[in-house]
């Protein structure tokens, strides 16, 4: 059996799909290790570069506005699929800012963009949480209409 086959199986036994998670240390050189954590799990899908981008761009914004960046932080990424959709969620430690997705960026600006390129990506977005248990902001990718 082909390894392709051994995962939609696999998909197919669980109702509520696949669920994987994974936690990082809070720098920035961790951000390109949860892109190929990302990379791996999602290889056979159509949506994976869209997938790899937005992991990219959550885990780049723990590291940066929240404690997660700070001295012993951390940031999870925890990528959940079934047949129809990738949901891709990024926790961190807190103490940051809210995440704004929609806000429109000046076309010359340095930094601000990445929310706005998730939502783009990405299908649904939002977040849950708040600054003392920590956020999760979450996207979700469809393979096919909902």
């Amino acid at each position: 059996m082909l390894a392709s086959a051994h995962v939609n199986a696999m998909i197919e036994l669980t109702p509520g799909g696949l669920a994987w998670r994974r936690g990082f240390p809070g720098t920035l050189d961790q951000v390109a290790e949860a892109r190929y954590f990302a990379r791996f799990l999602l290889a056979d899908s159509a949506r994976k570069d869209d997938a790899e981008l937005i992991v990219t761009e959550l885990a780049a914004n723990a590291v940066q506005h929240t404690s997660s960046g700070h001295l012993y932080g951390t940031f999870i990424v925890e990528i959940t699929r079934t047949t129809t959709v990738i949901t891709i969620a990024v926790n961190d430690c807190g103490w940051g800012g809210t995440p704004h997705f929609g806000v429109r960026c000046s076309g010359n600006a340095q930094h601000g963009r990445g929310l706005t390129l998730v939502a783009a990506l990405a299908d649904q977005v939002g977040y849950d949480g708040d600054d003392e248990s920590g956020h999760r902001v979450w996207a979700r990718l469809y393979l096919s209409q909902p």
